[in-house]
């Protein structure tokens, strides 16, 4: 309670000062952020990199919400709080599927809390304000703000492709942002957690650049798998994908495909879904250039997919032991295979 007064004094105070009813919605979002906004920094692992910061915030009293790229290589991890107060903390249990981690922390009750939002990604409206609450540059807490300026697949090229491989569809915002805010959460103007800043791509927002968040239904949905079984329970495919509009339109042609609608399994992973279920990769030279088309994904439950993205996006949608009916294109002809869902193996 002492930290909700403290916070909206100042609002109360300036109160003849936001002349509009957008202005004092976002003040009150980030006054209700702040003390729930944590500092996350550590020591690298990787030699002469030294300390590394980022940005977490409280989703339970002894829980923090971050990137797992922020924290997979340190060590010695502590939270700093908006009153400047450090405690150390560990990590419990991380996703890099969609690149979170849940840390515990150690020694203190989290001041605040944020909640996710319940409205769905898809229901998200375009140009709606967004406020983020961050550490640039380990400098803060600092707050920005913009618009969710789209929603959808990541198409640019990321440092390492396997973090964040299994988000289907990204928020992207103009709010500006950059290195530090990683971890931060993405809220709408009610205060509630939308997404949780994993980069920006393009330079930092504001100079080109546009930030970009992992949506936050899919990060809810993994606290609490993790919370509950240390793993996420998304579902997963357990083969990489490429969007068929990414491959030379010859080749489409000549397996019979007259669509650049739907998504090639190029790489099958052993003992996933795709796997026992005798989904076939393609086939490459020693140089890895395509030889063979794989197995290409048309429907998933006979919905049509236009790629890769939407077939991850799909398939998460489901749980160890569900079943999921996929739509193939199979040396030159349609054919259905039944996958059953698995829970994934510990990394």
């Amino acid at each position: 309670m002492r930290w909700g007064l403290l916070l909206l004094l100042p609002l109360l105070a300036l109160g003849q000062r936001l002349v509009s009813p957008e202005e004092v919605a976002r003040s009150q979002a980030i006054a209700r952020a702040l003390p729930a906004v944590v500092r996350v920094q550590g020591t690298s692992l990787a030699p002469g990199e030294g300390e590394v910061v980022g940005t977490g915030f409280f989703v339970s009293p002894f829980r923090v919400v971050t990137n797992y790229h922020v924290v997979r290589d340190l060590a010695d991890l502590t939270v700093r709080l908006a009153d400047g107060r450090t405690f150390p903390a560990e990590r419990f249990a991380v996703d890099p599927g969609i690149d979170i981690a849940l840390l515990t922390v150690r020694g203190a009750q989290a001041p605040g809390v944020l909640a996710f939002s319940r409205t769905p990604t898809r229901s998200l409206v375009l140009g709606m304000g967004v406020v983020l609450v961050g550490f640039p540059f380990g400098q803060g807490p600092l707050a920005s703000y913009g618009i969710l300026s789209g929603i959808g697949p990541l198409e640019v090229p990321t440092p390492d492709p396997s973090v964040g491989a299994e988000v289907g569809e990204y928020l992207f915002t103009d709010a500006p942002l950059t290195v530090g805010n990683s971890g931060s959460p993405l809220m709408s103007l009610q205060g509630e957690v939308i997404g949780v800043v994993a980069d920006v791509i393009g330079g930092p927002s504001g100079l080109g650049g546009i930030g970009v968040a992992v949506p936050g239904e899919l990060v809810a949905q993994s606290v609490q798998d993790l919370e509950r079984f240390g793993i996420p329970q998304r579902g997963w495919l357990g083969a990489s994908l490429i969007s068929l509009d990414e491959l030379p339109p010859v080749l489409l042609r000549a397996v019979g495909l007259t669509t650049a609608q739907g998504a090639m399994v190029d790489r099958v992973e052993p003992g996933g879904p795709a796997a026992r279920a005798g989904l076939r990769g393609a086939q490459r030279d020693a140089q890895g250039r395509l030889l063979v088309l794989g197995d290409v994904i048309l429907a998933v439950d006979g919905q049509p997919v236009q790629g890769k993205a939407e077939v991850v996006r799909l398939i998460a949608r489901y749980r160890p032991g569900d079943r999921v009916r996929l739509t193939l294109w199979r040396e030159g002809r349609r054919l259905e295979v039944t996958l059953t869902m698995v829970a994934r193996p510990r990394r």
